[in-house]
């Protein structure tokens, strides 16, 4: 069976859809959120074979110093033919272990058409590739053209299909166009960026593996099809766009102070009827994704509005991230309620820094606000660029990309490979932080007032809802984020705190297995190499926000996955799981100690009874020595063994049953060590029985900050104190009998975060010629580790 996206049912086509904004097979910049973390979304299968291959020759003899070089490279028949030629070597045992996302190219690249178009058909969501069922149908019928012998066939083909493509969007509903055109949202200078650094990061090696050959391959693949699908279909959708939608992209809302917000709005034609406002509010100033994002709710029965942050597009006043966006959000929201379109009510919803707006909205709660949806919300001090008062080298980039021009600049991002030496550079040299930019080249006011406040003070109280401004907030609010998610932890910050100072408040949480994009969107049926449970690829987080919203205002029926307050995906299990309250679950625990003898391969027991005599375990850590890293992040969920050099591990018994793993870790760390002050973490484990470890959660903390993030109480050095875990990431996987979990303990010492030295000086400016003796760290076994384990009923 040929798949032909002009005749098969457009509802089987549209059962799913992702909107791809960003390109990437194992590193991921999310330049579409608030921040730059890479992520391993359309991670390889991990190569099992010893085979190697030739380099292209044409790669190693190019100059591919710029786009225009490559563009030159892309054209060459002899290039693509030894590209092509490597592909076919590929062994099918390889190729079978590949997600949907690199089999698709390695099949295009073979110029396997027809295969390719059966293999999207079956795949339960055949949306998601539907830039490679256009591509391979327009060549398959090109070569039709082509054997008719008509000297103008390419022409003919393009005026065809070109109205057979306009055909098909009219027929479609406006959901269906709107996620057609998501489908196709993908950005076609972005994956010819990263292209370029594909191909940069291997031209010097002779010989490749596996790995780095379906790397080459999908990259370019990807790249070939986008930039001939793209373009083509992104004229026909503007052009039906216009036929449905009235489209205002250039409001401009004057507030009562004399700011200017730039803002797009979209409603349905000949529409007579007053609607509520779905608005995001946003830095990424991007009109033509303004008018999606507006689109899709317009199609969805609202006034679809995107407001921009103050100095973005025509709004003359100065870019400031962060430091007003509640106030203006609340200046436009009371526009919005009063224009003649409006029925009075409006609702937020949005990821990332948009959901940090949104928190931020709610701190002054205008009437007319009826609910938020903040997905993956960021927040400056308990996520981005700070989480539990440790700085992220990540995000250091951040701020050009939002404040170089009236829009963004993706040249920030384009190039990885350099921003992965800067913060390698940051972390051998031993230049304390606050000397990044010097490293780059270029000042950075924005970093480095975040920098100025490395607690939780004023500056953020002021921005965000604080203490009793969290009592105020009485509208419901349905946060959506994932346990692989960078922004997790700000997310469920948001939630504590609101029920903290709100003991009515009515806040539902749904959590999966999802990354900071997936999170926002719809997941892909891998994160890493852990494949996702079905019930897991359930979640549309737009179409959920949509239902939402009609829920409340329209009191149709709540969305099925929001069964309850906490809804998370149980890994492993296949099912959603329902809970009443985030505090309770997270009271379901099992305590553990720590053990202080270690067997023979050095490891310790994690224990449920403690030692009767007090004793510790110690590290002795060289804070100078830059040639190791401590508590990485681990892309691979899953590894054949544990992978923790340098970490104190500790390993519990074996479960005697299935056991529920659900909920964040909490207890304390009873420590001593030689400083004033120390960044510790841990990594989290289920080890099963073959072995294999399968990544739970990370951690990070500053001691001197566990017990208050707004004020700083150094440690006494080697005096014994008591250090909260605190602000833990939450996760959920049914671990099997027969497991055992592993806890590795460790400091946090490595490129991704700065490097507390601890001599109790502002950790920004630390010098490594500051360090004096090595660090010495006892981890003593009155330590209490409260795990969130409880027996597996299968309903």
């Amino acid at each position: 069976m040929n798949f032909n996206p002009l005749n098969t049912s457009i509802n089987t086509i549209l059962s799913w859809h992702h909107q791809i904004r960003l390109i990437g097979l194992s590193f991921v910049v999310a330049v579409s959120i608030s921040c730059s973390f890479s992520y391993n979304n359309m991670a390889i299968a991990q190569d099992t074979s010893e085979a190697t291959f030739s380099s292209p020759s044409h790669l190693a003899k190019a100059k591919i110093d710029n786009l225009e070089q490559l563009r030159v490279l892309l054209i060459s028949e002899e290039f693509l033919s030894e590209l092509k030629t490597l592909a076919t070597q590929l062994e099918p045992a390889v190729v079978s272990k590949q997600n949907m996302f690199n089999s698709t190219a390695i099949m295009s690249m073979r110029a396997e058409y027809q295969s390719l178009l059966q293999v999207i058909a079956e795949n339960k969501n055949p949306l998601a590739f539907y830039h490679y069922t256009l591509h391979a149908q327009s060549l398959l019928k090109q070569n039709v053209d082509k054997q008719s012998k008509q000297s103008d066939y390419k022409q003919v083909f393009k005026q065809e299909f070109q109205q057979q493509l306009t055909d098909t969007f009219a027929a479609m509903s406006d959901e269906e166009l709107v996620k057609a055109n998501a489908a196709l949202g993908w950005s076609v200078p972005r994956a010819e960026d990263y292209l370029l650094n594909v191909f940069k990061k291997y031209q010097g090696l002779e010989q490749l593996n596996t790995e780095q050959v379906i790397d080459i391959i999908v990259n370019t693949q990807l790249y070939i099809v986008l930039a001939e699908v793209i373009p083509f279909t992104t004229s026909l959708f503007a052009i039906e766009n216009k036929q449905r939608y009235l489209i205002e992209p250039e409001i401009l809302i004057t507030t009562a102070t004399g700011v200017e917000l730039a803002a797009t709005i979209v409603r349905k034609k000949n529409d007579k009827q007053k609607r509520p406002v779905a608005l995001q509010f946003t830095i990424y100033a991007d009109v033509d994704q303004h008018i999606n994002t507006a689109i899709h709710a317009a199609a969805h029965g609202y006034v679809g509005v995107v407001v921009n942050s103050r100095g973005k597009r025509s709004s003359s006043n100065n870019i400031t991230p962060w430091e007003h966006d509640g106030e203006d959000a609340t200046a436009a929201i009371d526009w919005l309620s009063k224009q003649r379109w409006s029925d009075g009510q409006v609702v937020m919803y949005g990821g990332s820094y948009n959901g940090f707006t949104q928190w931020a909205a709610a701190k002054y709660m205008h009437p007319a606000l009826k609910t938020i949806v903040p997905y993956a919300a960021a927040s400056p001090i308990t996520g981005l660029p700070y989480e539990n008062n440790i700085v992220l080298t990540a995000n250091y980039e951040w701020a050009f990309y939002v404040t170089n021009n009236k829009t963004t600049d993706p040249s920030v991002y384009s190039d990885w490979q350099l921003s992965n030496q800067r913060t390698q550079n940051l972390y051998t040299s031993g230049r304390p932080i606050a000397d990044i930019d010097k490293i780059d080249g270029k000042a950075n006011p924005w970093f480095q007032l975040l920098l100025s406040h490395p607690s939780y003070d004023e500056y953020y109280q002021a921005m965000l809802p604080y203490q009793q401004d969290y009592a105020n907030i009485n509208i419901p609010v349905l946060s959506i984020t994932g346990y692989f998610d960078g922004g997790q932890i700000s997310a469920i910050d948001f939630l504590k705190r609101h029920y903290q100072y709100n003991k009515n408040a009515n806040h539902t949480l749904l959590i999966g297995p999802y990354n900071h994009f997936t999170a926002q969107n719809i997941p892909r049926s891998h994160e890493g190499n852990y494949q996702l449970d079905e019930v897991a690829l359930e979640k549309d987080t737009e179409e959920l926000t949509f239902a939402w919203f009609d829920h409340l205002l329209f009191n149709k029926a709540k969305p099925k996955l929001l069964k309850s307050k906490v809804n998370y995906q149980l890994m492993g299990s296949n099912t959603w799981q329902h809970h009443n309250s985030y505090e309770q679950l997270n009271q379901q625990t099992t305590r553990y100690y720590l053990g202080s003898k270690a067997d023979k391969e050095g490891r310790y027991t994690l224990t449920t009874s403690a030692e009767p005599i007090l004793n510790a375990v110690s590290q002795t850590i060289d804070m100078t020595d830059r040639t190791e890293q401590r508590n990485i992040n681990h892309w691979s969920v899953i590894e054949d063994k544990l992978n923790e050099p340098n970490g104190l591990v500790f390993v519990s018994p074996k479960l005697d049953k299935p056991m529920q793993f659900a909920g964040s870790l909490s207890g304390y760390f009873s420590i001593a060590i030689n400083k004033k002050d120390v960044d510790i973490g841990y990594n989290l484990y289920e080890q099963l029985p073959d072995g294999k470890v399968f990544h739970l959660a990370r951690y990070i903390s500053r001691a001197s900050y566990a017990k208050d993030m707004s004020k700083r109480q150094l440690l006494v050095p080697n005096q014994k104190t008591i250090v909260p875990i605190t602000n833990t990431r939450m996760s959920a996987k049914l671990l099997n009998k027969g497991s055992r979990i592993v806890l590795v303990l460790n400091v946090n010492k490595n490129a991704d975060a700065q490097v507390n030295l601890g001599t109790g000086k502002d950790v920004n400016n630390e010098n490594i010629d500051e360090v004096g003796e090595p660090l010495t760290i006892s981890w003593f076994n009155d330590s209490q580790i409260n795990i969130p384990l409880s027996p597996w009923v299968d309903i």
